[in-house]
């Protein structure tokens, strides 16, 4: 497994360098507008809490790394709370049409997202081989490890303005992405890297790691484009809707 390891590092390291992530760190924009991708993330991050507890959760157990799995999901299966409250905390919890917020989820606009949960949901849903998924928790928690630095950096900035905490956003959910797999162990990294895999197991992983990062990478060059788009106090309206409306007056 150590040679997996070092190329979710390779891969990790790249999706550091993405545009994604260049905007994150761009403080000439207004925190809030590095944010403003947020709403979008909904189909991601609500159903990532089905994601551990339909489909990586076995129980009872059937061998250590199955407990390690349960364990981590009944951890990262509680981070959609967050952002339940983070949306309150960041006004978008005002009412708006229930059709209107079906379209929106399911819209244009959210395709690479909705397909990232999806291809994970496919991958991991018929898999026998319990090294297979925890390739592919491994390659998640890489990304997320990733991208919550970023994102609890401009939480830092929007704390300043706003005066508060981000449970989602903020720097408590980073604490808890570690970059591993999370469970009750001395050294996890080490015991992952000392797993044995067969050639034809370490192909697959490859391949699963490259699907991975590749659906990651897709679904934030989306909310690159989201948050370009629209307006952080407007989610639902693009900033050309707005020029035009101006215009218009």
């Amino acid at each position: 497994m150590k040679e997996v390891q070092a190329f979710i590092e390779e891969k990790k390291q790249k999706f550091a360098q993405t545009p994604f992530m260049k905007f994150l760190q761009d403080k000439s924009i207004d925190p809030r507008q590095r944010l403003a991708w947020a709403p979008a993330f909904a189909p991601f991050a609500m159903s990532f809490k089905d994601f551990n507890r339909n489909i990586l959760r076995k129980e009872p157990a059937d061998s250590q790394l199955q407990e390690m799995i349960n364990q981590h999901s009944y951890e990262d299966g509680r981070h959609w709370v967050w952002f339940v409250q983070d949306m309150k905390l960041m006004g978008y919890d005002n009412p708006i049409n229930y059709t209107d917020t079906l379209k929106f989820l399911w819209g244009e606009e959210t395709i690479k997202v909705r397909k990232m949960a999806y291809d994970l949901f496919a991958i991991c849903t018929f898999e026998e081989d319990i090294l297979m998924k925890l390739v592919v928790v491994e390659s998640i928690e890489a990304t997320g490890n990733v991208a919550l630095y970023e994102i609890a950096q401009v939480a830092k900035e929007l704390q300043q303005i706003t005066f508060q905490h981000h449970p989602y956003f903020g720097e408590s959910h980073f604490a808890k992405e570690t970059g591993h797999i999370q469970a009750e162990m001395d050294d996890v990294e080490r015991f992952i890297e000392s797993i044995q895999l067969t050639e034809a197991q370490k192909e697959k992983a490859f391949t699963l790691v490259e699907k991975v990062f590749a659906d990651f990478t897709e679904a934030m060059d989306e909310m690159l484009t989201f948050a370009q788009k629209h307006p952080y106090d407007q989610p639902f309206t693009t900033m050309g809707n707005i020029k035009q409306s101006r215009t218009a007056a």
